[in-house]
């Protein structure tokens, strides 16, 4: 089972891979889009990466997500129900 501390690492990696920086530039207050300048089509493509990564991503809705860190607690919570 996945905990919030193995998500937000797991996250955090796939997404520096996804942007081209070190997991350690990220925050879990950046905002997807005014921080990390990602589109919503940005967005949508890391999330089919976490799919590839077997992370589900199903019950995300993107309308609810605009930081690193909700982005971590809704998989986290997802993992869960």
């Amino acid at each position: 089972m996945t905990d919030k501390k193995s998500t937000e690492t797991k996250v955090k990696e796939a997404l520096a891979h996804h942007l081209g920086v070190e997991p350690e530039d990220l925050n879990l207050e950046d905002s997807l889009a005014t921080d990390l300048h990602m589109r919503p089509s940005d967005i949508s493509d890391f999330l089919g990466s976490l799919e590839e990564k077997e992370i589900d991503t199903s019950t995300i809705d993107l309308l609810q997500i605009d930081t690193v860190e909700e982005l971590v607690e809704a998989l986290t919570d997802s993992v869960y129900e």
